[in-house]
């Protein structure tokens, strides 16, 4: 029994390592190419390591393009994300998880059906609303459609409905407002939660490049995935300096996941699925 419990945690974590090379080997490629030449990052048969590791490559796209905006740009359409996304989803998630009023669980589903929905579909309404208000190139129509989110909503509500409703009625005894209750005795209890909700919201609005390719056309709002998707169509045929590009956009959520992937594991796990 021995013999094959080993056996099997071998096998198992062999698998593990083979797909996580698979998954990862695309970005591995895109890292090593950023240090190539041109013609070896063009050579066929291909070539896995360069012979110099030109570090030029990196300074170049940050001369020829409007890279370094573009970070900027995502860094605070990013922050503005998540930090809206966190407010919203701890008042939501407190409302449907401890509160008691007419059509909450109704409500709740609605919104919850919601993540159902293909995103392609939001958009047609979403950009027509942005275009009407006159948002289309303007950091609020990349910032205000994500400041409320289903899944924040969902994930608050499952933690929040993990905590003792009786800490929540003794504090109502004492006199504590809905507010009061929501800011002394659940924020701190949900620090997990929402460090986690954060993290993932940071990561998704950092990668998306769908909703901006619709209402960001001036370069000076584009955010950093957009900004290489144009370096794309002019440097295409300059492979190293498009991978790059590539490097150094994905660099500050790969940073920010490694660091603070403990708490975030943390935040899932402590997640509860009460009904």
């Amino acid at each position: 029994m021995r013999v094959r419990r080993i056996f099997v945690d071998t096998a198992v974590s062999f698998f593990i390592l083979v797909g996580a090379f698979v998954m990862a080997s695309p970005l591995l490629w895109m890292v090593i190419t950023a240090f190539k030449s041109q013609e070896e990052a063009r050579a066929i048969p291909l070539k896995l390591f360069p012979t110099v590791w030109r570090w030029q490559n990196f300074v170049e796209i940050w001369q020829v393009t409007p890279l370094g905006r573009a970070l900027l740009n995502s860094f605070f359409i990013g922050g503005c994300v998540t930090a809206g996304v966190i407010i919203t989803s701890t008042i939501s998630g407190y409302a449907f998880a401890k509160l008691r009023f007419p059509g909450r669980d109704i409500l709740f589903m609605v919104i919850l059906s919601t993540m159902m929905v293909p995103f392609f579909l939001q958009a047609i309404p979403l950009f027509v609303i942005m275009a009407r208000l006159g948002w289309i190139n303007s950091y609020q129509a990349l910032i205000v459609p994500g400041l409320c989110s289903a899944f924040g909503i969902f994930v608050m509500r499952q933690f929040m409905l993990t905590i003792p409703t009786d800490l929540i009625d003794a504090a109502r005894i004492d006199g504590c407002s809905e507010f009061g209750i929501l800011w002394r005795i659940m924020l701190p209890l949900i620090k997990s939660a929402a460090a986690a909700l954060g993290i993932f919201t940071f990561v998704f609005s950092w990668q998306d490049l769908f909703w901006p390719l619709l209402v960001a056309k001036k370069p000076d709002y584009f955010p950093a995935q957009l900004a290489v998707y144009y370096i794309q169509g002019q440097y295409g045929d300059y492979t190293s300096l498009l991978m790059a590009a590539g490097t150094v956009t994905i660099l500050p959520s790969l940073i920010m996941f490694l660091i603070l992937q403990e708490r975030m594991v943390k935040g899932v796990a402590l997640t509860g699925l009460k009904g």
